[in-house]
């Protein structure tokens, strides 16, 4: 009883202070299978970190702008001469209604992000096959003998230091937009706020936390293509850290 509620703790100690230690724990049972089911899972709730943070981030944002109004049928039904042919009460229906309306900043940046969202997940399963190849690759390169189904489930376990910094890195984006002017008249007045977030002390913060994050996925990943492939400590770090950096470079 003692040692089997235990066995989940010192599990993730091992994983966060001795990778190499995890995987090799577990090296025969490394496949496609469960790597693929891993990064599902990592994608799945990094979307939903994401999509809180992006949530919470529009609702900084004030000011109102005017938009079309959906439920004004346009000036090619309602004005004179655009009735002629149809039926009197399905045209002038909505007629009276204003042909633009006005809508806060913070919704209509909602609606278009909102749209995004699902998809992050998608994009994150992609990144992950890919990483997962480019992975594989190297540690051929470097002499390699593992299958590409341990890559996969390697490569899945660093998406686990992605949703620590997805917390981090969200927690620090909302604390800095908190605390500049975020008020804008229109959506081409967007860009320059969101910019100017990405310069300064709050860029310089979300950029070293995104490198602390490539740092701790490169330290997993070596440790696995180590074990997984019998690589040297040296070609497994130098693959590690390539391809730890190519999300960042692409940022």
């Amino acid at each position: 009883m003692g040692e089997h509620s235990s066995g989940m703790p010192s599990t993730v100690r091992t994983f966060l202070a001795r990778p190499g230690a995890f995987f090799e724990s577990r090296v025969d049972r490394l496949n496609g299978f469960r790597g693929g089911a891993l990064a599902l899972l990592f994608s799945v709730v990094a979307t939903v970190i994401l999509g809180g943070v992006l949530r919470r981030f529009t609702t900084l944002f004030t000011g109102t702008t005017t938009v079309d109004n959906p439920s004004y049928p346009g000036d090619m039904i309602c004005e004179d001469g655009g009735l002629e042919g149809l039926n009197m009460t399905v045209t002038m229906s909505g007629c009276d209604q204003p042909k633009q309306k006005s809508v806060e900043i913070s919704s209509l940046l909602w609606d278009e992000m909102a749209g995004i969202v699902p998809w992050i997940a998608v994009g994150l399963l992609l990144v992950w096959f890919g990483l997962a190849v480019a992975l594989h690759v190297g540690a051929l390169l470097g002499g390699g003998s593992g299958r590409f189904g341990q890559t996969l489930e390697v490569a899945a376990w660093g998406f686990l230091p992605i949703l620590v910094t997805s917390v981090v890195g969200g927690a620090a984006l909302l604390f800095f937009a908190g605390r500049a002017d975020l008020s804008a008249s229109s959506p081409e007045a967007l860009l320059p706020a969101i910019r100017s977030l990405q310069s300064g002390v709050s860029g310089l913060t979300l950029l070293l936390i995104q490198l602390l994050g490539a740092t701790w996925q490169a330290y997993v990943w070596a440790a696995g293509l180590r074990v997984t492939h019998e690589i040297s400590r040296r070609a497994a770090v130098a693959v590690a850290v390539l391809v730890a950096l190519v999300p960042v470079l692409l940022s």
